[in-house]
């Protein structure tokens, strides 16, 4: 099997393709995230490959948003060094010595030209999905930059799919997929049959069990509304329609931009609160809001309560190892008495 990364903006669907795709009969690895509150089946997510690309964000996209490390607010021409790729390719052959033929990450956006480049013959797997339902899915998360600056997801999203059309552009086109996940999550046996021939492994029923019903939040009521955001936001749109125009089940041809009514307002923050009124969506999302601030709010008591137990516990092995020393000087003692 060719070697198969698994990538796309955060909040995705990646994590469910990644498990798809591990039901098919790869190897993502062994060393995984563990499944959390928003990934209840697992985040699929092996730890080497995230710390590799947490180092690459943190040096080539030092403009980040705030209390987040895997969000660019600004574009950078990665340049990469002979350690950037001989650190690649000992990753790779580490994981593939232990098993893995396959990765998933959303930080490989960033730098899938490099991964391109280190395994030409990779099969890359893009997940899609509208910039408005990321900001959405991200604010239902909680995600606290969103209080400081609420636009950061769209900006975001548009810096890590520039990055994928960037790379894509290098490679044939039988090289790639892309999984609008909003449509394929809901036409489940096209999306694994169709990945199963993309990675040309055999399909069982058993695979369609990945896609969980019920563990994708498809934001319908905002549907109506995506066929405006380009005017909002241009870049996003464009962005959007381009890697469209390549999704397996339902591409749309791609047409350049005719210009239009843009938005005039210069703040993203600015326009994403018009673009919500505009389309009577701004209630919601302020709700959301709200309720994300109890979310971080819970986040910041569960820290708090696992340092205390962590200091708690670290005081009890001082004691313990205490005690120890006291009886091994007793005993140290008793047989130099003895002599």
């Amino acid at each position: 099997m060719n070697p198969a990364i698994v990538t796309g903006m955060h909040r995705s669907g990646t994590s469910a393709i990644a498990r798809l795709v591990q039901e098919l009969g790869a190897d993502v690895g062994s060393n995984l995230l563990p499944a959390a509150e928003g990934n209840v089946h697992g985040h699929f997510e092996e730890a080497a490959f995230i710390r590799f690309h947490d180092k690459l964000i943190e040096r080539l996209f030092p403009k980040r948003a705030p209390f987040c490390e895997w969000l660019p607010l600004a574009p950078a021409d990665a340049t990469y060094t002979d350690a950037d790729r001989a650190e690649a390719a000992s990753i790779w052959q580490a994981h593939q010595t232990a098993g893995g033929n396959a990765w998933k990450d959303p930080r490989t956006s960033l730098f899938l030209d490099l991964w391109t480049a280190t395994l030409p013959d990779a099969k890359v797997i893009v997940c899609l999905r509208h910039p408005y339902q990321v900001h959405r899915s991200l604010l239902r998360r909680g995600e606290p930059f969103l209080h400081v600056d609420y636009s950061a997801a769209i900006l975001g999203w548009t810096i890590y799919n520039q990055r994928i059309l960037q790379a894509l552009s290098t490679l044939p086109k039988s090289n790639f997929i892309v999984v609008e996940v909003d449509t394929a999550f809901r036409e489940p046996r096209q999306l694994a049959e169709g990945l199963a021939r993309f990675l040309g492994r055999p399909f069982d029923d058993k695979a369609l069990g990945a896609i969980a019903p019920g563990a994708f939040h498809f934001e319908d009521d905002c549907h109506d509304a995506l066929k405006d955001f380009e005017s909002f936001f241009p870049e996003a749109g464009v962005a959007y329609r381009q890697l469209k125009q390549f999704d397996f089940l339902h591409p749309v041809a791609f047409t350049s931009p005719t210009g239009g009514n843009a938005s005039p307002i210069h703040s993203y923050e600015a326009r994403l609160i018009e673009f919500e009124e505009v389309h009577g969506l701004r209630s919601k999302a302020r709700k959301m809001l709200v309720r994300s601030i109890a979310v971080d709010r819970q986040r910041i008591t569960d820290l708090y309560q696992h340092a205390t137990k962590v200091a708690e516990e670290k005081d009890r092995l001082i004691e313990d190892l205490s005690l120890l020393n006291d009886h091994l000087k007793q005993h140290v003692a008793k047989i130099q008495g003895s002599q």
